[in-house]
């Protein structure tokens, strides 16, 4: 009598996948940088590996391994129909990884953290945007960043506004950043990285209590007032020798 036993195949899934929408596909290959591996479907194999290649070059010795992806194409139309022109010539190169951009600090993450979310996602982060720039995540103090804002309204990228507490996790959880949030004009700064709107409160304050009791609460601050806070408030030479 013969008994019929059932073995459990596990079965690996890729880390892309999992991490982009939490589809579940399964893995063909390993991708290992240092003391990290990630399981690949063969579509994302391709990818990552064309990313490298373009970023790092093929290492010496070494000469570019074929895509699978085209390889598999050009077979399976051999088979059907040899009239079929070749599919390597009209192979398109791969969308490029759509990227952010990053203005202030993320509440509730830090630097690195917030950045790493962000790649989770399926997005690359960049400094300066591009053709590949989707959207702009302003965070706390991302207003003073003019650089980052000129470049959102030249080329009309999107804002998302994760200056609220919890939003940028929200929409982390999500698996999806949306814009559409009003891009604020720059903030001035001076060379000590203070706003104006900041210098002036200081400078109100601190004439209320050394000889401008009067001074309005609004407007323009004279320029006598403000002469006077910048000659309190300057920092003293540094590397004087003080006579005896």
């Amino acid at each position: 009598m013969r008994k019929a036993v059932l073995v459990p195949v596990l079965k690996t899934l890729c880390d892309a996948h999992l991490a982009k929408d939490g589809s579940e596909e399964e893995a063909t290959s390993t991708l290992t940088l240092g003391r990290h591996t990630w399981d690949l479907c063969l579509e994302h194999d391709v990818v990552f590996g064309r990313y490298l290649v373009d970023a790092l070059g093929t290492p010496d010795g070494v000469a570019a391994a074929p895509d699978p992806v085209a390889l598999a194409d050009v077979v399976l139309v051999e088979s059907e129909c040899d009239d079929v022109p070749d599919v390597t010539e009209e192979a398109a190169e791969p969308e490029p990884v759509p990227s952010v951009m990053i203005a202030g600090e993320v509440p509730g993450y830090d630097w690195d953290t917030a950045r790493e979310a962000v790649r989770n996602l399926g997005y690359e982060v960049v400094g300066r945007a591009d053709d590949s720039t989707v959207l702009l995540i302003l965070g706390d103090g991302g207003d003073r960043n003019g650089t980052k804002l000129r470049d959102a309204s030249e080329r009309g990228i999107p804002c998302m506004d994760v200056r609220a507490p919890g939003r940028f996790k929200a929409a982390v959880c999500a698996g999806e950043l949306v814009g559409g949030d009003p891009l604020p004009q720059p903030v001035k700064v001076d060379r000590s990285g203070m706003s104006t709107r900041e210098r002036n409160r200081l400078t109100r304050a601190w004439a209320r209590e050394n000889g401008w009791p009067k001074l309005p609460a609004q407007g323009r601050v004279p320029m006598d007032v403000r002469h006077a806070y910048e000659l309190a408030n300057r920092a003293p030479a540094q590397g004087k020798a003080v006579a005896a």
